[in-house]
C-alpha cells in the first residue's frame, strides 16, 4: 500500500512535465500567420468544379468597383495567389494594407492568360464573397487593422453558381 501514493505522485509529475513541455497543449494551428497584415479565414466550397478551372483566388476592393476597368485596376493584390479548391474547405490569407475593404471576393479563373485589362472578365467569375453577418444579402466590410490581421473572415464559393462580372459592375464593349 505504501507504493500507491508514490506511484500517483510519479504519475502526476510525468503529467505535469508533459503539460509544461507542450506549452499551450493541442490547440488548432492558427489560420492567420502571426506577422500577417491583411485578411484570412476559410473558404467553404460547394458544387462541381468546372473542367476548365485554372485557379481560384481571393481579391479585395477598398471601394466596390463600378466598372470593369475598376474591377481589374483596383484589385488587391494585383496578382493574387491561389487558394486550394479541390477539398470542401481551404484556409486562405491575403496580404493587404491596413484599411477598410468593401468587397472581399473569391474569384474563379478559367484556363487562359490574364492581361490585367477588362478583357480578363472573359476568364473570371465571382464564385462567392464575404457577406455582412447582419444582412447576408449584402457584401460585408472587412477592416484590416494597422499592424494586424482581420481573421475568421469566412465565406462560401459555389462552383455551381459562378457569376459574371456584369452581375456586379458595368462593362462596356470595346
Amino acid at each position: 500500500m505504501l507504493q500507491t501514493p508514490f506511484r500517483l505522485a510519479g504519475l502526476a509529475a510525468i503529467v505535469a512535465g508533459v503539460v509544461t513541455a507542450c506549452d499551450q497543449g493541442l490547440q488548432p494551428e492558427p489560420i492567420c500567420a502571426r506577422d500577417l497584415v491583411g485578411v484570412c479565414g476559410t473558404i467553404h466550397f460547394r458544387g462541381t468544379i468546372p473542367d476548365s478551372t485554372d485557379n481560384v483566388f481571393v481579391a479585395a476592393y477598398a471601394t466596390f468597383p463600378q466598372t470593369c476597368d475598376e474591377l481589374i485596376a483596383n484589385r488587391q493584390p494585383v496578382i493574387p495567389g491561389s487558394v486550394p479548391y479541390t477539398d470542401s474547405a481551404a484556409a486562405y490569407s491575403v496580404v493587404l494594407p491596413p484599411r477598410a475593404y468593401e468587397w472581399l471576393v473569391a474569384v474563379w479563373k478559367k484556363v487562359g492568360t490574364l492581361t490585367l485589362t477588362p478583357a480578363d472578365t472573359a476568364l473570371l467569375r465571382v464564385a462567392g464573397y464575404y457577406r455582412n453577418p447582419a444582412d447576408t444579402t449584402q457584401a460585408g466590410v472587412v477592416t484590416v487593422p494597422s499592424g494586424g490581421a482581420a481573421g475568421s473572415i469566412d465565406f462560401v464559393a459555389d462552383f455551381d453558381h459562378l457569376r459574371l462580372a456584369t452581375d456586379f459592375v458595368t462593362c462596356t464593349a470595346r
